[in-house]
């Protein structure tokens, strides 16, 4: 499958991050937030101005998936709707301090990853770990340095061909995917695991994700 245009779900610095690289790359990106469009005419204009600004409930259509970039405090304000049918990659992240909706805490007490809670709320889409390992700063370096650095990014699901379809993304983003065996696996990619923020070529991401070379 090959990502010609692909949705973004939050404008902040990681969001708008992901549509400049995408940008770059020759993809087409719409990006939607809390805001509306017109709200969010002069930010975009400064942090990501190839990207078409689209009411929220809009952001999957049209698409060939849609990444999920707002913090999970705000999650409840996301309509699980609007993403049904939809490749939804989870690009969030746990912080201890975030006050958390009710749903994600039961599903992380029940001992669920943060994305298998996530794919529990949003049952009608696809669910894929990934992209959220990385810093904006280090998603947005330039082409050259991303390319040769090799850096592996981590995805996981319980789709396969979904998972297949963000690592071709990646891919052409200028980073190496790295699948691994399942959404639970994707624990490794949250903050406080092995993976989380680190430089690491395929190699090494599976080797420290716990699947072998």
């Amino acid at each position: 499958m090959d990502i010609t245009r692909f949705g973004i779900l939050g404008a902040g610095r990681a969001g708008t991050a992901l549509a400049r690289v995408a940008a770059a790359e020759g993809l087409e990106v719409q990006i939607a937030s809390t805001r509306t469009p017109s709200a969010m005419k002069y930010h975009l204009a400064q942090y990501a101005n190839k990207a078409q600004a689209v009411p929220a409930e809009d952001v999957a259509q049209g698409v060939d998936l849609v990444v999920l970039m707002v913090p999970q405090e705000e999650l409840d304000d996301v309509d699980p709707q609007a993403l049904a049918g939809t490749i939804l990659v989870d690009a969030t992240n746990r912080w201890e301090d975030e006050p958390l909706p009710q749903w994600f805490e039961d599903g992380l007490e029940a001992g669920l990853s943060s994305s298998e809670v996530i794919a529990r709320r949003f049952e009608g889409s696809r669910v894929v770990k990934a992209l959220n390992h990385i810093s904006h700063w280090d998603l947005d370096a330039d082409k050259a340095s991303r390319r040769d650095a090799q850096r592996a990014l981590g995805v996981a699901s319980d789709d396969l061909q979904a998972a297949e379809a963000v690592a071709q993304l990646i891919r052409v983003l200028g980073f190496a995917p790295v699948i691994l065996q399942n959404l639970a696996a994707g624990r490794a990619l949250e903050p406080q695991g092995p993976v989380f923020n680190e430089v690491l070529d395929a190699a090494g991401l599976r080797r420290l994700a716990g699947t072998g070379e």
